[in-house]
């Protein structure tokens, strides 16, 4: 989505409506255009970002848990889920639906019930999701809390080291602060989820599990860094813009640039001027470029440590040589 050519049609439509025919508009670069501009640009960002969350909660919804599988509440104990199952499995059970017939279905329906009614296995479900399914040899509460936090941890870190450099070299000061909050708000939301003992209270009308909510949680989050920048000022994005730099120090680095380019020049000079006794004569340039390769290689090995070395000690020795003769 463009956002910025909806919010030009958006604010040409706006004074299409507010401002009678014939009376002037106002101009790109007046006051009352700036503001009028930035006060749609912030109202389209804000519809499109909340757009975007009920979309995630949506996906959420559709992609489903294993509660939704087998049509029980969160809350149900394990008599109900071995109870549902068991209707499922009359309905779905290969046998019964006779050869050809794939077996995908139910043996997924096993799955959710096999781990919905194991207490540890459930805990670590509703804090995780379906990736606890690849955790392997781990039997007890602890130990999924444990690998949960093992892999974490590690992920917030890299972030919060991503948001450190993107806020200090790339995003504008505008709005640093909120982002720190931000972060540190999921940080402890996930802690707080985790570290969580006994069932989440999960209500009828709200009943997206902790897993769910960490996702539904770094949408969000993520939403309100592009809301920060979106919306930051004009002058305090050129404040954060790396082009923005010192007069002083733009003048020096076009003295710096001009300074090597002239050297350059001169430097092609030189190795033109080198070259043209031997323009058009093939063999006399087959002849330079022979011996320049042997000049680079024996200034090579002259200024090697070895060489240097070995002429050290012979000059020595000759020069105690001659010392005892």
């Amino acid at each position: 989505m463009d956002l910025q050519y909806a919010t030009n049609t958006v604010l040409y439509v706006y004074y299409g409506i507010t401002i009678r025919a014939g009376d002037p508009k106002p101009q790109p670069g007046s006051p009352r255009y700036a503001r009028d501009r930035r006060r749609i640009f912030i109202a389209i960002v804000t519809t499109y970002l909340l757009y975007n969350l009920f979309e995630a909660y949506e996906k959420i919804q559709t992609e489903g848990s294993f509660y939704d599988v087998l049509g029980v509440s969160p809350l149900s104990d394990e008599r109900a889920i071995k109870a549902r199952f068991r209707r499922l499995a009359a309905q779905h059970h290969p046998d019964k639906l006779g050869a050809g017939s794939s077996s995908d279905l139910f043996v997924y329906l096993k799955q959710a019930q096999d781990t919905l009614t194991n207490p540890v296995k459930r805990y670590a479900y509703d804090m995780w999701g379906p990736k606890i399914l690849q955790w392997r040899n781990i039997d007890t509460a602890h130990g999924y809390f444990l690998s949960g936090l093992m892999k974490t941890v590690p992920t917030y870190l890299m972030s919060f080291l991503g948001l450190l450099l993107l806020n200090y070299t790339w995003w504008s000061d505008w709005g640093r602060y909120w982002r720190f909050f931000a972060f540190g708000a999921l940080f402890t939301l996930n802690l707080a989820l985790i570290s969580h003992q006994g069932p989440v209270s999960i209500t009828s009308t709200f009943s997206l599990l902790p897993w769910q909510i960490m996702k539904m949680a770094e949408t969000i989050s993520l939403s309100l860094h592009i809301f920060i920048s979106q919306i930051a000022p004009p002058e305090a994005k050129d404040a954060g813009s790396p082009d923005r730099l010192h007069p002083q120090t733009l003048q020096r680095l076009g003295q710096l640039l001009h300074l090597s380019r002239a050297t350059d020049t001169e430097a092609t000079r030189l190795l033109q001027l080198g070259f043209a006794p031997f323009q058009g004569d093939r063999e006399s340039i087959a002849t330079l470029r022979k011996g320049m390769k042997e000049g680079l290689v024996l200034s090579s090995v002259r200024g090697s440590h070895g060489v240097q070395q070995a002429v050290k000690q012979i000059a020595e020795r000759k020069e105690q040589g001659k010392k005892v003769g």
